[in-house]
């Protein structure tokens, strides 16, 4: 699990080479040609929102997300595994509920070939595919941390 979160951080961190290149495009083809490619909003979003989901999971292994520790400062050891079990299938559930909404419109769009309105009138599934992969592996992350922590607690 760790070994795909770290390769799905890594087409993150290659979207972001993507949004800064095709921003640079765009720049010099106003700048010095007068034109553009008439679509960077519309892709440079859809790689943010991919780029965001796709790092989910390795930056909540690696313990990168916000974290309010306060309570945690003064729970002993077994508190503090009940505590971010807690926390885990809280977030758990939150994301299933997420995913169950994003997963409808993802199959909606899919069944009914829907692009979008704009000049290149993109499948909007193709970019919401990698958003319910990121979320989906989010997910199963988040299992497995409830499960690590469940067993922490009771050998503590």
């Amino acid at each position: 699990m760790t070994r795909l979160g770290r390769w799905l951080s890594w087409v993150s961190a290659a979207l972001i080479v993507y949004m800064l290149c095709h921003i640079a495009l765009e720049i010099v083809l106003r700048a010095f040609f007068d034109t553009s490619t008439f679509v960077l909003e519309e892709f440079v979003g859809y790689a943010l929102g991919a780029m965001i989901f796709l790092a989910l999971a390795a930056s909540h292994t690696e313990d990168r997300l916000i974290r309010v520790n306060l309570l945690k400062n003064i729970l002993g050891p077994r508190g503090r595994e009940i505590a971010d079990a807690f926390a885990n299938l809280a977030a758990l559930a939150a994301c299933l509920l997420l995913f169950g909404a994003l997963y409808n419109i993802f199959t909606r769009n899919l069944r009914f070939g829907i692009t979008s309105s704009s000049f290149s009138e993109t499948p909007l599934w193709i970019p919401q595919s990698l958003i319910i992969l990121g979320l989906g592996f989010y997910i199963l992350r988040l299992a497995v941390n409830v499960l690590v922590h469940t067993e922490k607690s009771l050998k503590a």
